[in-house]
Formats: structure tokens, sequence, C-alpha cells
């Protein structure tokens, strides 16, 4: 009789563990999905912004076709930055799931378009947008990188004219190390802004005074 109870205790015991697995690998599958349909969304919108830049030097119509790129180009780096915020809080809650593979996907994106903007203001002579460039440690415990994160969440929300750009400074994909070896990435957090590097962390009144808020 005892020995019916255990068992049945057992078994009990292991159903609702396997259920609390697959309610969990379903949470953690969801989120990777979607994250992963956001992000080739954002690159859909990326690939039309390239053809629309192509057919603007194409078309030698930079004048009328210029605004109209660079609203694109805003709502894009407005997009990545907000599935960077996803990326890192399914990167925390997730189990099972790696997404490893869609941040390093996120990253390539987040470079192009980075340089999409550069190729953008040199067809058009102008840009609303001041890219900041954030390279932090990835896998690294850094208290000040967290602050610059905050600080840096804070200006993209309250500044339009602002858009972060964030990469890890110890990533193994090439054209990210290429741009922390061309700014001279040496400390973290650094910020990039007009072209001049700012190692350590800067504060909400040194970007500002960089960047402006408009």
């Amino acid at each position: 009789m005892v020995k019916d109870v255990y068992i049945k205790a057992l078994g009990i015991t292991i159903l609702l563990f396997a259920g609390n697995f697959f309610v969990v690998k379903y949470l953690d599958d969801s989120r990777a999905e979607a994250l992963r349909t956001e992000l080739y969304s954002i690159q859909e919108q990326m690939q039309s912004s390239r053809v629309l830049l192509l057919y603007s030097q194409y078309s030698n119509d930079s004048a009328a076709l210029c605004p109209l790129l660079d609203n694109q180009t805003r709502r894009q780096m407005t997009d990545l930055y907000s599935l960077y915020g996803e990326l890192q809080s399914a990167r925390e809650a997730n189990v099972f799931t790696d997404v490893q593979a869609i941040q390093r996907r996120f990253i390539l994106t987040n470079a192009e378009l980075f340089l999409y903007l550069r190729q953008l203001e040199r067809q058009c002579g102008y840009s609303l947008v001041k890219p900041v460039l954030y390279f932090y440690p990835e896998g690294k415990d850094c208290l000040e990188c967290r602050a610059q994160a905050r600080v840096l969440d804070a200006l993209a929300q309250d500044c339009p004219n602002v858009r972060v750009f964030a990469f890890p400074s110890n990533s193994d994909i090439p054209v990210v190390q290429a741009l922390a070896k061309a700014y001279g990435v040496s400390r973290d957090p650094s910020l990039v802004m007009n072209e001049t590097l700012y190692g350590g962390f800067s504060s909400r009144e040194q970007i500002l005074a960089v960047t402006g808020c408009g």
C-alpha cells in the first residue's frame, strides 16, 4: 500500500516536471521566434532602403528621395535598438533555447545599418541623426557598462536625433573587430560620437554636449 503511494507520488512528480519543461521550452521558443520575425522585418526594410538609395544614385535625384530615405532609416534604427533590449531580456529569461545565433545576426544587421547611414550621409550631404557607437564587453560583468546602457537608453527615448549602435567589444565578428580597431577601442565602456572615441563612462551631459537633443 505504502509502495503504491510512493509510485503514484513519483509519477505525479515526473508528470509535473515534464509539463513544466514543455511549458518553459514553449515560452523560450516563442520568444526566439518573435525575435527572428522582428529581425527579418527590419532586414527587409533595410533592403528596401538600399534599393531606394541605389535608385537615387541611378536617377541622380537625391534631393527628392533623401527625406524619404532619412525617415526610413530613422524608423529602422529605432526598431533595431528596441530589438536590442528585447534580445537582452530574452538572453536572461531563456532557459533551453539559445538565442546566440539571433544575436550574431542582430549585430551584423546593426553594423550594416550604421554603415548604410554613413553612405546615406555622403549621398544626401546631411543627416538629422547623430549616431552613437556603444562598445561593451559581452559576457563580462561591467558596472560602468550597465550605468552607460541606462544613460543611453534614456537618451534614445528622449532625443529623436540620437541613435545608439551597440557592439560587443570582444566580438569575433570581423566587421565589429574592424570598427573597434578603426576607432581605437581599448576599454569598456567606450562611445564613438562625431568620429571621436570617448573611453570609459560618459554622463548624459557629456553626450548631449556632443550630440545635442532634437
